[in-house]
């Protein structure tokens, strides 16, 4: 009888054991599980407000206003004169010339502010001759993979890393300046009989075939995605003006549709606005798309 006793006196005292032992293990896991949650909701909020901090800055980056009078000033600066954007013209001069004298003295200004091995404008010519001597294949659709892959890296094929890497950082650091002076660019490049800046061997057919490159192959399309968005923007700008050049004259010889290009090129502009010259941008592909529209 003592026995039993005995053992009933242990059975209740190993179940009582057991069973708060396991209430705390219980506790245990339920505070370790709990902790684990809590971490864990604490590095998704650290997350979260990184990610809200990134699109806060896209979002400034993508609407922040670029006024005309910033844009002056840094013009005024690169050319040294106080006439700003648009420098009064002397009687009987030529368009093409004034914009060659304005692209000289930006050249001027990017050597003495980023001092190479090379003069910016000797670079920039290099360039433009060896893309003018390597053209890209437009017609990919009979191109091998290694082919197209090998169309994809035109440019750092032709150019090679050294000159990409000084052109990528004026694009980065001087980008009011550049967006100031590509119209004097256009405007030499379309003129063809300015070569103190753009070499004779940028010929119009060179300038289509390139304009045709970035928007009507996967090659040329794939770069300008990986580009910001202004400098997407303004690739896409200047080289619908090019094809739109090239259907007046009849030389859009791969027949790239401009007008299927205009809405969405228009709906950037409006929408981006870190663009100085956005206002003259959208009337002139008015002036296109009307073009287009009256056929």
């Amino acid at each position: 009888m003592k026995r039993v006793a005995i053992s009933l006196v242990v059975i209740t005292a190993l179940s009582t054991a057991l069973y708060f032992g396991t209430k705390q293990v219980q506790r245990w896991k339920s505070s370790s599980v709990q902790e684990a949650v809590e971490q864990e909701q604490e590095r998704w909020m650290v997350d979260v407000e990184t990610l809200k901090g990134e699109v806060k800055d896209l979002r400034e980056e993508l609407y922040s206003d670029t006024s005309m009078e910033t844009h002056e000033q840094k013009v005024s600066e690169v050319l040294g004169t106080p006439e700003g954007i648009a420098p009064p013209r002397t009687a009987g001069s030529n368009g093409c010339s004034d914009s060659e004298k304005r692209l000289i003295a930006f050249f001027d200004y990017l050597g003495k502010k980023y001092p190479s091995d090379q003069a910016p404008l000797a670079r920039f010519q290099s360039a433009i001759q060896r893309l003018a001597a390597t053209p890209p294949e437009i017609v990919e659709k009979d191109l091998d993979t290694l082919a197209l892959f090998r169309n994809i890296a035109h440019l750092y094929r032709t150019l090679g890393a050294k000159d990409l890497v000084v052109f990528k950082r004026i694009l980065e650091q001087e980008p009011d300046a550049v967006e100031a002076f590509l119209p004097d660019l256009y405007t030499v490049m379309m003129d063809g009989s300015c070569t103190q800046v753009v070499p004779a061997a940028s010929t119009r057919e060179v300038d289509t075939l390139y304009a045709t490159y970035f928007l009507n192959t996967l090659a040329g399309r794939s770069y300008l995605l990986r580009r910001d968005s202004r400098y997407r923007i303004l690739a896409t700008y200047y080289a619908v003006r090019v094809l739109h050049q090239a259907d007046l004259s009849g030389t859009n010889i791969y027949g790239v549709d401009v007008h299927s290009i205009l809405e969405r090129l228009q709906s950037d502009i409006a929408l981006y606005k870190g663009l100085a010259r956005q206002k003259e941008y959208l009337a002139t592909l008015e002036k296109i798309n009307v073009h287009y529209r009256n056929r």
